[in-house]
This record gives structure tokens, sequence and C-alpha cells, in this order.
């Protein structure tokens, strides 16, 4: 094998990553062998647990209470402030538009849909009537237009 001078760096990072692989092998079977008599195989990587705080528990419950206590404070202030209370009514009456900007929307989409309906049954009874009423000069047209149709294609 030539040396890794000379090999390109995709190569190189090949033959690194199978040594890694080989080794990290050779070492589950050597923990495997180890501990034969065990009932559960090694695990080639090692747990973690989890350790216990230096500070007793007693003097972290203190700690944080009167960080609650303060969020609590800002959050009752905040609720009592005057301007929230009208931002809030602020919220509620953009709301309330909102929802009545939204019925009326409702509504156009509804008109828009009939008044397309009512005009698309309107020039479908037309072609109908002039169907009805010029029989060659409708197959004629059907033809002219089969026949340009499939020139396109």
């Amino acid at each position: 094998m030539s040396d890794k001078n000379s090999m390109s760096p995709a190569v190189a990072s090949l033959h690194d990553e199978q040594a890694r692989q080989r080794t990290g092998k050779e070492d589950l079977q050597t923990g495997l062998e180890d501990t034969f008599p065990a009932s559960d195989p090694v695990s080639q990587t090692s747990p973690t647990t989890a350790t216990a705080t230096t500070e007793p528990a007693e003097e972290q419950e203190a700690e944080d209470t009167p960080k609650v206590d303060e969020a609590l404070a800002a959050v009752r202030a905040r609720h009592d402030d005057p301007e929230t209370g009208r931002a809030m009514e602020e919220i509620r009456a953009l709301r309330s538009e909102l929802g009545r900007i939204t019925g009326s929307a409702q509504e156009m989409i509804s008109g828009s849909a009939r008044v397309a309906k009512s005009e698309i049954d309107s020039v479908q009874n037309t072609v109908i009537r002039q169907v009805r009423k010029h029989p060659l000069q409708a197959i004629g047209l059907a033809a002219l237009l089969g026949y340009a149709w499939g020139m396109t294609r």
C-alpha cells in the first residue's frame, strides 16, 4: 500500500474509518471476553449517570422561592397596570373587527360564487339555444375546432 501522503484525502479518511471500526470491534470483543460469565454483554460506550447536586434541597428551594415571588408580583403588576387594561380592550376590539371583516369576506365570496354560477348558466343556455336554432352550423364549427385542436397535438 502506498504511503498516506500520496493518497487523496477521501482515501485516507476511508482507511482511518476502517481502522477505527476494526479497533472498536476488538474493544467490544475484549470486554465481552472479560465479562463472560455475566448475563449482559458490555456496551462499547459508557453510560452516563446523574450526579447529586452540591447544594442541599432546602437551600435550593429557599433560593428559588424569591424568584417565583418576584415573577408573580411582576405578573400582578402588569395585570393591574391601566396601560395593560387599555391594550387588552384594544385587542378585544380588534378581534371583534376581524370577526366582522371575516363575515363580510365570506358573504362576498358566497355572492361572487352565485353570480359566477348564474353567468355560467346563462352562457350554457345561450349555447344550447344557438345549437338548436342552427344545428348544421354547430356541427361544422365543432368539426373545425376538433380538426384544429387535432393538428396542434
